[in-house]
C-alpha cells in the first residue's frame, strides 16, 4: 500500500499535477529512511519543481514552527540548480550544527555562481556569532573568519565581497575594523550599508561616532542601516536623533527608529514611543510600536534590577 509520503514524491515528480503544497508537511523531520527515499528521487524531480518545492518549506517553517525540513535543505545544498543551492543555504538560518560549516567554507570558495557564494557568506554569520561566545571550536572558527576576510578581500562579486564582511561583523579579529573602515569610507552606499550593519554586529564603542553621524543621512537606506546598528549597539546617544526618525518620510527609517529605541531603552525613549503610539491610526505601525515598548519595559526592569545595591550583610530570601 503506498504512503502518504511516498504519494508526495510521485506528485512531485509529475508536472502534470499540480504542485502539492498543501502536503509538503510530510516532509518534515524525516528519518533515515525517507531522506534516502528522497535522495532516491530528488532528480527525477523537474528544476522548477525543486526550485518551489525548496522555496515553499523555507515559507511554511516560518510560518509553523513545529516544523522544520532540516534534511529536504541538507539534500539541496547539492542540487545542480544554483537557485535551489542559494535556497537551501537560507532556509538553514537557525541550524547550528558545526557540520555544515565545511560545506558553506567550501561553497563560498568554489561555488560558480555568485548567488550562491553570497549564500553561503551570508550563512557562516551564525557561526561566527557561535565562535564569539565559545560555542564552536578555535580552530574552526578560524578557519571561518580566514575564508571570511580572504572573500571580503578577493571574491570577484561586489554582494559576496559585502555579505562576508558583514558576518565579519561579529568578529573580534583584528584585521575586521580596518575592513569595516575601508567599506565605510568607499563612498559606495551599497558599502556603507555593509559597513554599518558590521558596526551593528560588532559589540564595539568604537563605531557610535559613525553610527550616529549617519543618522542624519540624505539616503534613506543608510539612516535605516543606522538606526539599526544605533540599537544593536545600545547607543544611549543616539536617543535624541532616533527620536528625530520617528517623523522620517520614510517608513522603513521610522520602523527602525522606533526598533532601535525599544533596544536602548530608558525614559526619554519610552516617552518618545507613547506619544507616538497615542496618535498612531495604522494597525501595523501599532503593533510594531507595542512590540518596541514591550522590549524597553524588559531592558529598563533588567537595567533597574542591575543597579540595586545589595547589601552583602544581608540574607536573601528566595
Amino acid at each position: 500500500m503506498t504512503t502518504s509520503f511516498e504519494q508526495l514524491l510521485e506528485l512531485l515528480s509529475d508536472e502534470a499535477q499540480p504542485f502539492p503544497t498543501a502536503k509538503l508537511s510530510e516532509l518534515s523531520d524525516l528519518d533515515a529512511e525517507r531522506v534516502k527515499q528522497l535522495r532516491e528521487v530528488w532528480n527525477q524531480f523537474p528544476v522548477d519543481r525543486r526550485r518551489m518545492l525548496i522555496h515553499e518549506i523555507g515559507i511554511q517553517a516560518e510560518l509553523r514552527f513545529e516544523l522544520t525540513f532540516e534534511q529536504v535543505n541538507r539534500l539541496a545544498l547539492s542540487d545542480s540548480d544554483s537557485d535551489v543551492r542559494a535556497i537551501a543555504i537560507q532556509n538553514l538560518w537557525e541550524c547550528e550544527s558545526p557540520d555544515l560549516v565545511p560545506h558553506f567554507l567550501e561553497t563560498l570558495n568554489q561555488d560558480p555562481t555568485s548567488l550562491v557564494r553570497s549564500a553561503a557568506a551570508k550563512a557562516l554569520g551564525l557561526f561566527v556569532w557561535l565562535g564569539e561566545i565559545d560555542q564552536l571550536s578555535e580552530d574552526l572558527l578560524h578557519q571561518i573568519e580566514e575564508e571570511l576576510i580572504r572573500s571580503t578581500r578577493e571574491d570577484q562579486d561586489e554582494e559576496v565581497r559585502r555579505h562576508s564582511l558583514e558576518s565579519l561583523g561579529f568578529s573580534s579579529r583584528k584585521e575586521v575594523p580596518p575592513l569595516i573602515d575601508q567599506a565605510y569610507r568607499s563612498g559606495d552606499e551599497a558599502y556603507m550599508r555593509s559597513a554599518l550593519f558590521a558596526m551593528g554586529r560588532s559589540a564595539s564603542d568604537q563605531w557610535g561616532p559613525y553610527v550616529i553621524v549617519e543618522l542624519v543621512n540624505p539616503s534613506p537606506i543608510i539612516r535605516k542601516e543606522a538606526a539599526r546598528a544605533a540599537g544593536e549597539l545600545e547607543l544611549r546617544e543616539a536617543i535624541e536623533p532616533l527620536i528625530e526618525l520617528l517623523d522620517d518620510v520614510n517608513n522603513q527609517v521610522r520602523d527602525s527608529a522606533i526598533w532601535a529605541l525599544g533596544q536602548i531603552g530608558g525614559e526619554e525613549a519610552a516617552d518618545a514611543l507613547l506619544l507616538l503610539l497615542d496618535s498612531a491610526i495604522d494597525d501595523e505601525l501599532t503593533t510594531t510600536l507595542e512590540e518596541a515598548l514591550d522590549h524597553l519595559a524588559f531592558v529598563n526592569d533588567t537595567r533597574d534590577f542591575l543597579l540595586i545595591d545589595f547589601d552583602d550583610s544581608e540574607e536573601l530570601d528566595f
